[in-house]
């Protein structure tokens, strides 16, 4: 195995858990080493992940931001700024050193008697990465699979002939005016890039399953 690190903690993805839990352990526990293995080239997580137009959050960033730095723009803020403001915390704090980009891990093993977790990694390139050694290891990956989004398996799909697109691995160049767009679901997504693509340009149609009620609050 690749020669790598040994510290008293590591943390598990540079997403909003991964920034925060990396700001308490050097403010609460200065005396402790820790690494953030991050498998993508960006912060951010979910935010980086999901690019469809007008990804932004679905509950307000009051709560959903950190207590050590209050959130002070409009409440619902898009992906970018959510991505500045973790920007943000990682320079106010010197938390960017700790991240070790393009880290995907592919093997973690617990020894009783060493007391240590032994975590091997895999380049971006798909060569071997350095094997990393701590006490304790924190888990901020999130639930996303970021390369293979859920997909059903719905029969006849073998005779669509258009665009399939799933939200998650949205191409930004997308062009979609004068297109008719059929969006399935009516959930936090659906709610986020309707009228984006309404904005866009595209006749768009809903498919839901289960009635879902909106109300339109002002985002201030």
């Amino acid at each position: 195995m690749a020669a790598g690190e040994v510290h008293d903690m590591i943390i598990v993805g540079a997403g909003i858990s991964g920034i925060g839990s990396a700001y308490h352990l050097k403010t609460q526990n200065p005396d402790k080493t820790f690494a953030i293995l991050e498998a993508k080239d960006n912060i951010g997580g979910t935010w980086d992940t999901h690019k469809y137009p007008g990804v932004r959050s679905d509950s307000d960033l009051y709560t959903f931001g950190y207590r050590f730095k209050p959130w002070v723009g409009p409440p619902i803020a898009t992906a970018e700024e959510i991505r500045k403001y973790l920007r943000d915390v990682l320079a106010e704090n010197d938390l960017g050193s700790a991240i070790r980009f393009g880290t995907l891990i592919t093997r973690c093993s617990w020894s009783t008697a060493d007391k240590l977790w032994t975590v091997e990694t895999r380049k971006a390139d798909g060569s071997a990465g350095p094997t990393y050694r701590a006490n304790f290891l924190w888990m901020c990956q999130g639930y996303y699979d970021h390369k293979t989004p859920y997909i059903p398996d719905w029969a006849g799909m073998d005779r669509y002939k258009g665009q399939f697109v799933h939200a998650q691995l949205w191409d930004p160049k997308t062009d979609v005016s004068g297109k008719h767009v059929i969006v399935i679901g009516s959930g936090a997504t659906a709610a986020t890039i309707v009228p984006a693509l309404c904005d866009a340009g595209a006749k768009v149609t809903m498919v839901q399953r289960s009635p879902t009620w909106f109300y339109c609050a002002p985002n201030v």
